[in-house]
């Protein structure tokens, strides 16, 4: 478990957390003062720091700034009985993790705390041999030049209010960075709400973002609030949007001028304080030319946009997030499984036209069928080691094998195809194949 440091200027704080944190399994140091607390900091050894606000004469901003200075990748989390908007807002936008208020509950404690360690895990796996991550923004890994941009912009566009428009193929993170734009707003403790326009049938999408009232047509027997009211305060992000009615166009430009809606069948004006992202993966203004998007609403996203470049174009990015992948398919505790050098040259040669998202499913079915600790190109999906531009050949020629290996070696890559197309979730690919759960693990445990 991760060792704590509590600082406090109230001893009975202290020894009250260090009893709570110690029963929870956690090794726990304590400090009554900044000055000590920032010298066990400098000694080495601590993994989260929980501090108090209010303490003399450092107070636990001031220690924050002190312990970023000597340790930057330590989580600092803020105790405060004198929260307010403003100091979360200062605290979250100077770099503090998370911040608590006094009185607050156990489990609010060890949920934060679990969430600082596992910032800390994944920060410890996207390293790259060539030295640590270029670039890292909230959820949002990269270590390319090519994203530099995008991270800079993210920096730049979340503090404001304003509409943005993300663009990008398929699969490139799109919601990703919607996300980290939310979560390194001043709307990070307030709603997210993401709604894909294409998934959602087009005469159901209106009541879906703006609610209705009860008896507005068959089937509303009450009213209900849409995803404007709730994610009122937070965020709404809106991925495919290109996608969305004309006429629904035209009822989400009047939300985002006036500020307000107003449910299906109803007449009562709601406001509302929402900050809309939105999302294409299509040329919106080849679609404004044709006339399936609205030009004002193009230009009300317009104003601020953000272009992800395939994943095809930042190799650097590759195995970076390899490496955060597997981070987060594997147990707390447990060794990381290590990439081949000739598994990592073949992702590498790959061109991932399904971007992040293909490279994720393929991580995680490399996990499925590894054999000890390590992915080797065997253990990745065919499409990827039978690359043409591949570094590697295939592993292995099928011209000596018996028809019982040769079978059993297609089983397993048609296996491995359809737990890469259902994101390696293994119920889902048990019943697309049509076989119990345990003989899926009985064929993949199957040397």
């Amino acid at each position: 478990m991760s060792r704590i440091l509590i600082v406090d200027d109230e001893p009975r704080i202290l020894l009250l957390m260090k009893g709570l944190l110690k029963a929870n399994g956690y090794e726990v140091e304590t400090a009554k003062d900044g000055a000590a607390a920032l010298e066990i900091v400098k000694a080495g050894g601590v993994d989260i720091v929980v501090t108090d606000l209010r303490m003399q004469p450092m107070d636990g901003m001031a220690l924050f700034r002190e312990v970023r200075a000597a340790s930057p990748d330590i989580p600092v989390i803020l105790l405060t009985a004198y929260a307010s908007v403003e100091t979360a807002i200062d605290a979250m936008k100077s770099g503090i993790f998370d911040y608590l208020t006094k009185p607050f509950k156990v489990e609010d404690m060890l949920a934060c705390l679990k969430r600082a360690e596992e910032k800390i895990r994944r920060s410890a796996a996207v390293a790259t041999d060539s030295g640590p991550l270029r670039y890292r923004f909230e959820n949002f890994i990269a270590n390319s030049p090519a994203m530099k941009e995008v991270c800079e912009t993210i920096q730049k566009v979340a503090p404001t209010a304003a509409t943005v428009l993300i663009n990008g193929e398929s699969g490139t993170g799109k919601e990703v960075v919607a996300r980290a734009i939310h979560l390194s707003s001043t709307r990070a403790k307030r709603p997210w709400v993401a709604v894909n326009c294409a998934a959602i049938p087009g005469e159901l999408l209106e009541s879906e973002m703006f609610g209705h009232v009860k008896g507005a047509f068959t089937g509303a027997v009450a009213d209900k609030e849409g995803l404007f009211e709730a994610a009122s305060g937070g965020t709404l992000f809106l991925d495919e949007i290109a996608s969305m009615p004309l006429i629904l166009q035209g009822k989400l430009l009047r939300a985002l001028q006036e500020k307000e809606i107003r449910r299906v069948g109803g007449t009562k004006a709601i406001p509302v304080d929402v900050r809309v992202i939105a999302a294409s993966n299509s040329n919106l203004e080849e679609a404004v030319v044709k006339g399936t998007f609205r030009s004002d609403l193009f230009y009300r996203f317009a104003v601020i946009t953000i272009d992800i470049p395939p994943l095809r174009e930042r190799p650097e990015d590759i195995m970076p997030l390899v490496r955060h992948f597997i981070a987060g398919e594997t147990p707390s505790g447990a060794t990381q499984p290590t990439v081949s050098d000739a598994a990592a040259k073949a992702l590498l040669a790959y061109s991932w036209p399904g971007n992040v998202r293909e490279l994720e499913n393929a991580v995680k079915h490399a996990l499925t069928f590894m054999r000890g600790g390590e992915i080797t190109p065997g253990d990745l999906p065919t499409r990827i080691t039978e690359n043409k531009d591949a570094a590697d050949a295939p592993i292995a020629s099928n011209q000596s094998a018996s028809l019982k290996s040769f079978l059993k070696q297609k089983e397993r890559e048609y296996i491995g195809q359809i737990l890469s197309s259902v994101g390696g979730d293994k119920e889902k690919a048990a019943e697309t194949l049509k076989v119990n759960l345990s003989t899926l693990y009985r064929k993949l445990s199957d040397e």
